[in-house]
């Protein structure tokens, strides 16, 4: 199995991870360094290149980065016959890599790698898996497809019999991440004090309806920037075209196309943020899985239904947005997540997730029973 450029596999009681080699990476790599150690016996014996400073650091910089692929190997071995970590990951450990007992470790965990700010045009995001204890922690693999990283986590976490956390969600085995207990006819716990959510029992299910987001702060300031471009541009360009042209600046080709771009470009941006602030949702848990509905005034009515037997897990954890990045309730399926609620209290967030699993167990459990019945 992949995980990024890491191979891992399960053999008995180990776990190997270690890093793909390809041959003529490593002929490429050993020819570099050939080179770059004959380089200095060739420039002082012919003269060529002898005065070329740039030449030298190009041949320096070569030998270095072939010391350092050929010495850096990554390879992680997880033992539960010693219980115990092997790993071999940089150029320190080259001639010893390090053994660490398991024992300290308390859970494995998946995040994003400076929690996304590698993300952009260019730099993928990178996902980590790592094992975490309370005073250290020890990096496993990473790679910059999702997937892959769930994939290599969720063996971990089982060959271990650690706690998996994905993404800041709840420590849980991975066999039970989906439990909670049944409803089985009771009800919910009151919400917290001054919540916005709505829900409905009955016996058909449970159904939770989400209060939007509202115009917080970072909503707020999205909306007032856009307003700013949307009035401001073309105010701004006018003054400086009246500085060249003159009075008649503001009837020129320029300013009315100029002005157009600005205003379409101010209120694209808040349409955008208003629907991201007063988007609801609707969620409905039933014996079929979950039937989630995004709607508001900004934004056509979008129902997504997702059967029981596709959703992996439900947690509260670290999630983002077009415009916004927090906390959310994330349903997790066969195909990707999905992300709900963000911007909610930490409350509303850990009550509409424990119940949302609950509805869910109670439906399974149920469905059980008729199944053992009939």
């Amino acid at each position: 199995m992949r995980c990024g450029s890491h191979r891992w596999s399960i053999s008995g009681s180990f776990l190997n991870i270690e890093h793909e080699v390809r041959p003529i990476e490593g002929w490429l790599y050993r020819g570099a360094l050939i080179l770059a150690l004959a380089f200095p016996v060739i420039a002082f014996t012919t003269g060529f290149f002898a005065d070329e400073v740039r030449v030298w650091i190009l041949m320096i910089a070569m030998g270095a980065l072939a010391v350092h692929h050929l010495t850096s190997r990554w390879k992680v071995l997880l033992n539960l016959e010693t219980r115990s970590v092997w790993r071999r990951t940089g150029y320190r450990e080259a001639l010893g890599a390090k053994t660490q007992p398991l024992e300290p470790f308390t859970s494995v965990a998946l995040y994003q790698r400076d929690k996304g700010s590698t993300e952009g045009l260019f730099i993928a995001k990178v996902y980590v898996v790592a094992l975490m204890g309370p005073s250290e922690t020890v990096v496993l693999s990473h790679s910059d497809d999702r997937e892959e990283a769930v994939e290599l986590a969720q063996a971990v976490s089982k060959f271990l019999g650690l706690g998996l956390s994905v993404e800041g969600g709840q420590r849980r085995s991975v066999t039970a991440r989906l439990e909670e207990a049944p409803l089985t006819g009771e009800r919910l716990p009151d919400l917290p004090y001054g919540s916005g959510i709505q829900f409905r029992q009955d016996a058909r299910g449970l159904t939770l309806e989400l209060p939007p987001c509202g115009w917080r702060p970072t909503y707020a300031a999205q909306g007032a920037f856009a307003v700013l471009i949307a009035v401001g541009g073309p105010l701004f360009l006018l003054r400086q075209l009246r500085q060249i042209l003159g009075p008649q600046a503001a009837s020129t080709q320029v300013m009315v196309i100029a002005s157009s771009l600005f205003i379409a470009c101010g209120a694209f941006f808040w349409w955008w943020v208003a629907r991201e602030a007063t988007s609801r949702w609707s969620i409905n848990a039933s014996s079929r899985g979950i039937e989630v509905t995004r709607y508001g005034p900004w934004r056509p009515r979008k129902v997504m239904r997702l059967p029981r037997s596709r959703i992996q897990d439900i947690d509260v954890r670290d999630a983002r947005t077009e415009v916004s990045r927090g906390r959310g309730i994330v349903i997790e399926h066969d195909k990707g997540h999905e992300l709900l609620g963000m911007d909610l209290s930490q409350e509303e967030l850990a009550w509409a997730g424990t119940a949302l699993r609950r509805a869910l167990a109670t439906r399974a459990m149920d469905t059980g029973a008729q199944l053992r019945a009939s």
